[in-house]
């Protein structure tokens, strides 16, 4: 919780740095790091990409990698073991990313046909969010904390999992090849129980850099990973899970997520307005994310809740959830790098995510820091009474 709030914190930092970098004279350098076109050839194949593309690509695979290996810390810790606490994160998760499409669908599908930029407005911000709720104090329970957490991990799992599939397409074969090999790798180390990691890294690497040619199906090389790393050693007090988790959290936390902010989120609203972009376009865009996401959180755990499959966490109220439903919103690093995946480039769609998605989690955080507060707060003072 500490790692990722800190994350939070210092993507605040590197958002405005790169708000900065992007308006003032320091602008062309800026671009020349996002902009020049980087490949490899092979023979007669050449794969060839602008540099943002490959930065936000590695980047959102070790903050993938992480989260994979979060979600499967708590279950062999039995922290998230058993259904009963899985239910409401996933029913959360679930209901925000599904009020997100139908907000497209609404506002976009009378059109053409509905665009894949639907995928853009289902990402949550789990560093934002514990940052927010990091600011509240020892007032938060912890509870709270891990729901919120768990949540925003499904979300950004099942976001990205979207994106691989509405880009669509089958990966072509030498890639499935080298896939399913992989997998075969991971499974005989399992059997053999081998307990170093290093053997799991460098097959997800060779795993990663064959899935990079398909786009952004290497995103799910970490968590593909992250599933055979072996939660518990030899030693009855060893776990190569957790040790690679706490050595990993620090880089992700404090340099990869950071970097990722700042090397996507900088660009000029002057130019952005003068893009030819309708307010059609942009309006699905802001409210799949504000206030969809958090209504489609709530509304379906309270169906959960009244339907008795799942139940709020011991000393969380609905005050409370609606405060954390609200940071569900926020998405800015999630939602921005789902935008610049589906167009490849810098332009004026990717520019309409950013400017939704910077004004959509200003709003869901300043809203849900607001609910909290008050709920917290007065909370705190009937505990204060009764004592």
């Amino acid at each position: 919780m500490r790692w990722v709030s800190m994350a939070g914190m210092l993507s605040a930092l590197a958002f405005a740095l790169a708000m900065i970098v992007s308006n003032t004279g320091l602008a062309p350098w800026y671009a020349g790091i996002r902009l020049p076109m980087l490949g490899v050839s092979y023979g007669d194949v050449t794969l060839g990409r602008p540099a943002l593309v490959w930065i936000n690509l590695a980047l959102m695979s070790a903050v993938l990698f992480a989260v994979a290996l979060e979600c499967k810390r708590g279950v062999v810790e039995e922290e998230l073991a058993g259904a009963d606490r899985l239910r409401l994160p996933a029913f959360g998760a679930l209901g925000g990313m599904l009020a997100a499409g139908a907000v497209h669908a609404l506002l976009s599908g009378a059109r053409d046909g509905l665009e894949p930029w639907w995928v853009a407005s289902m990402g949550t911000d789990m560093a934002l969010g514990l940052a927010v709720l990091s600011l509240l104090g020892d007032r938060v329970p912890g509870a709270l904390k891990s729901l919120f957490a768990t949540m925003a991990m499904f979300s950004l799992l099942g976001s990205s999992a979207m994106l691989v599939g509405v880009q669509g397409g089958l990966p072509s074969g030498p890639v499935l090849a080298v896939a399913g090999a992989c997998v075969v790798v991971f499974a005989v180390m399992r059997f053999a129980a081998v307990n170093l990691v290093s053997p799991y890294l460098l097959t997800g690497a060779v795993l990663w850099t064959a899935a990079a040619g398909e786009g952004s199906l290497a995103v799910l090389a970490g968590p593909l990973t992250a599933f055979f790393v072996p939660g518990r050693g030899r030693e009855a007090n060893a776990s190569p899970l957790v040790e690679l988790e706490q050595d990993l959290l620090p880089t992700v936390c404090c340099v990869a997520l950071p970097l990722l902010v700042f090397a996507s989120a900088g660009f000029s609203p002057a130019e952005a307005a003068a893009d030819p972009i309708t307010p059609r376009e942009a309006l699905p865009a802001f409210l799949g994310m504000f206030p969809a996401k958090a209504a489609g959180i709530f509304g379906m755990c309270w169906v959960g809740t009244r339907l008795r499959l799942c139940a709020l966490p011991a000393g969380v109220g609905w005050k409370e959830f609606g405060g954390v439903a609200l940071l569900g919103g926020a998405g800015f690093t999630v939602n921005v790098f789902l935008g610049l995946a589906l167009a490849g480039h810098d332009g004026p769609a990717v520019n309409e995510i950013r400017l939704a998605a910077m004004a959509a989690s200003a709003l869901s955080v300043s809203c849900g820091y607001a609910i909290l507060r008050y709920a917290l707060a007065r909370r705190r003072n009937k505990v204060i009474q009764r004592a």
